[in-house]
């Protein structure tokens, strides 16, 4: 057996979908630690190798990408999706070329550069990676169109369920395009039940969150710069699974993402501002009245 075949997200091989054993990419992504703080689980993503929750998307992703032998991949990104792209693309020895907006972070793009994929900087990246995929008939791997995309998420739940002593009632995902909300979703869905599924966006993009939440103040930007999307072919089906889950979703405010991450630092965890989008959602859900027994804030990226 390839020994790859049980590391990182193929531990949980059973629950997904068929690869071949050579196919199986891996850069030890997923295990990631949960810690709790004043009755609220972490699960922090942000350990994963490349910095993000990305990793496990892409590795299941990528992998099926390579099992097709499918030689050259397209993917528009704000930075993580493109920088675990490169990594696990290196590895299938799959030609990578990037589309990224041009207010990028310069850490990310720097680490980018590093990487040998081809990078182009567009004011609309998705439109160009579309545009590229179909003239150079190419692979796209913008997950929330891929239906291979959202597969690797589903380990995230895998590995909350196995949490020792507790039983997961509700999750808070910083969301753009909501892919990684509906692999965790399906993930439940196979285990037998569902936590309630919350999704937290901005005052600046928020096309899922302002379905059911109504109670903010527009803005032109955000603190959290990776929550981009402001459209989703997954909309219908993340609403879905929300409504199912008995969850909601939360717009946060930049005065709300500085509150939660000065708590985040004060507790030692240095992660994006993206992670603080989700506490704070979980704060505002509370301050509503809701009680949750087990509520987990998924802090999905590193610092940069």
């Amino acid at each position: 057996m390839n020994s790859q075949a049980k590391k990182g997200i193929w531990q949980f091989a059973d629950l997904l979908p068929p690869i071949e054993d050579q196919y199986k990419l891996t850069l030890g992504e997923g295990s990631t630690r949960v810690t709790e703080i004043d009755n609220i689980y972490f699960k922090h993503e942000y350990e994963n190798p490349t910095g993000s929750i990305k990793d496990r998307g892409l590795a299941y992703q990528i992998s099926y990408v390579y099992s097709q032998r499918i030689k050259s991949a397209v993917i528009s990104s704000s930075g993580n999706a493109a920088i675990s792209a490169a990594n696990f693309c290196r590895l299938a020895g799959i030609e990578l070329t990037v589309f990224v907006s041009p207010k990028i972070q310069p850490s990310k793009l720097a680490q980018l550069a590093k990487l040998g994929v081809r990078i182009s900087q567009s004011p609309r990246p998705v439109s160009e990676a579309f545009k590229l995929a179909k003239e150079k008939n190419i692979y796209n791997l913008r997950p929330s169109k891929d239906p291979h995309g959202d597969i690797g998420y589903s380990t995230i739940s895998y590995e909350l369920h196995e949490e020792p002593g507790k039983r997961i009632d509700a999750i808070f995902f910083p969301v753009s395009s909501g892919t990684t909300l509906t692999g965790v979703a399906k993930g439940f869905e196979k285990l037998g039940y569902l936590p309630k599924l919350c999704a937290v966006q901005t005052t600046s993009v928020h096309p899922i969150a302002s379905i059911f939440d109504k109670d903010f103040v527009k803005s032109n930007t955000s603190l959290a710069d990776a929550l981009v999307a402001k459209y989703t072919p997954r909309l219908d089906e993340v609403i879905s699974f929300i409504k199912k889950s008995g969850g909601g979703g939360y717009i946060i405010s930049d005065e709300e993402i500085i509150k939660a991450n000065e708590y985040l630092v004060k507790n030692n965890i240095n992660c994006s501002f993206e992670g603080a989008v989700a506490l704070a959602g979980l704060w505002i859900a509370q301050s509503k009245g809701l009680k949750f027994n087990s509520p987990v804030c998924l802090l999905t990226g590193k610092l940069y």
